[in-house]
């Protein structure tokens, strides 16, 4: 899991669970440390990938801390996807404040402006694990420097209406995208603003329509 310190409410944190092999862009401040993580990480698919496409995956690694650097996300990280082919996926998320103001759609604009979404993209609503309705665009993006990716840019309301959860998927391998959904919807179901004395919650979570009963009754 990964909490980050919120700019706008300095008691507050953004906590998220983390899929294995995470790199976190955001926290790691040292390159050298992050390369390490990266090596160390990457190792298993030596063997998988021939050596263009892990070049490429590296390079997409540090194109990707360049990017965020000095970004407004709360959280956003790397890993590498080992499963045939391997691949490179990311995920980034912010948190919008309620009530959504002019300033909130132009913030959400620049987040989903790290992409330019392609004409096949489609939009879908969907239910969370504990019954919050947000939506998703789904299709093929293209990066600022040409290279095509599978995206997924998607929202989903904070439990108690505390903001919004905003998070951008993206996928190196464009024919990835049905593999990167269920790493967003991870993102998108733990996704919260915890205060000083809150606890992360037990995962999977539990309804919002459930929250008085026990977890087996859930």
């Amino acid at each position: 899991a990964v909490a980050q310190q919120l700019g706008y409410a300095q008691s507050a944190v953004v906590w998220q669970r983390v899929p294995q092999g995470w790199i976190e862009l955001v926290a790691f401040a040292d390159d050298e440390v992050a390369d390490k993580w990266w090596e160390a990480y990457l190792a298993p698919g030596v063997d998988m990938g021939d050596t263009a496409t892990l070049e490429r995956m590296t390079g997409a690694f540090h194109a990707m801390r360049d990017v965020v650097r000095g970004s407004r996300y709360a959280i956003a990280g790397v890993f590498p996807y080992l499963v045939d082919e391997p691949t490179l996926f990311f995920l980034g998320t912010t948190i919008i404040p309620s009530p959504e103001t002019t300033s909130t759609a132009r913030n959400v604009a620049a987040f989903a402006g790290l992409v330019r979404l392609g004409d096949d993209m489609r939009t879908e609503t969907f239910v969370s694990l504990d019954g919050r309705v947000g939506s998703a665009s789904l299709g093929t993006a293209t990066t600022a420097d040409g290279t095509t990716v599978a995206a997924i840019t998607s929202d989903v309301p904070l439990p108690g209406r505390a903001g919004t959860a905003f998070v951008v998927a993206l996928s190196l391998d464009p024919d990835r995208l049905d593999e990167l959904v269920p790493y967003a919807a991870l993102a998108l179901d733990s996704t919260r603003l915890l205060g000083p004395d809150d606890t992360p919650p037990a995962y999977p979570p539990v309804s919002e329509s459930n929250a008085g009963q026990s977890e087996s009754q859930a």
